[in-house]
């Protein structure tokens, strides 16, 4: 009789885990939607104010940073991945988006454009699928400045010490930076692209 009441707890136990991770990542997906709609109208609303188009856009005009902190969308064709961009990469922005390396270069800047994501999370799994990536495959950044479009030339593994992948570049660069092995977490998962249409 013991071992039946403990077979139905850790039954209920299980349940409320999976429950709770559920509605965690539930909060996460709403908002980041919303956070991407509400990026989207707010380049509408730069546009419709200037009364210019995304290509007549200089690099003079400062972005405006959405109520919900986006300041970009990022596309990644290949892995199905359209996710909200937000500055900095501490853990109330990597719990509903990727986030920015504060200091390095935005797209359009010359130099090195870092963003982390996290690949298995409570919250969110945004570059879950980064190890899909190969040479040559699309990267899309679309910030108030107008769209980038990089191009992967390398993908690596790197211990989490390796901090030099953040180094700047003479040309326009991106690096994507995520956990991996998924739920191990031990190394760092490298993507670097070099743009070749802005």
């Amino acid at each position: 009789m013991k071992k039946s009441w403990v077979g139905i707890f850790m039954i209920i136990i299980g349940a409320a885990i999976i429950i709770s991770a559920l509605a965690m990542r539930y909060e996460a997906n709403k908002t980041q939607k919303v956070m991407i709609e509400d990026f989207e109208k707010n380049i509408k609303k730069v546009d419709g104010q200037l009364g210019v188009s995304e290509k007549t856009k200089t690099k003079d005009e400062k972005p405006l940073e959405s109520e919900e902190g986006a300041i970009g969308i990022i596309s990644i064709p290949k892995i199905d991945l359209n996710v909200a961009l937000s500055e900095g990469v501490d853990a109330s922005v990597l719990k509903y988006a990727v986030g920015h390396f504060r200091g390095t270069p935005m797209p359009g800047d010359k130099g090195n454009f870092c963003v982390a994501g996290h690949r298995s999370y409570t919250y969110n799994q945004y570059f879950n699928r980064l190890d899909e990536l190969g040479i040559g495959d699309e990267i899309i950044v679309t910030t108030q400045d107008g769209k980038f479009k990089y191009e992967v030339y390398e993908s690596k593994v790197v211990k989490p010490e390796e901090i030099s992948v953040l180094d700047n570049t003479q040309g326009e660069e991106i690096t994507l930076v995520t956990c991996t092995p998924i739920r191990v977490a031990t190394h760092r998962l490298i993507v670097k692209g070099k743009i070749v249409e802005k």
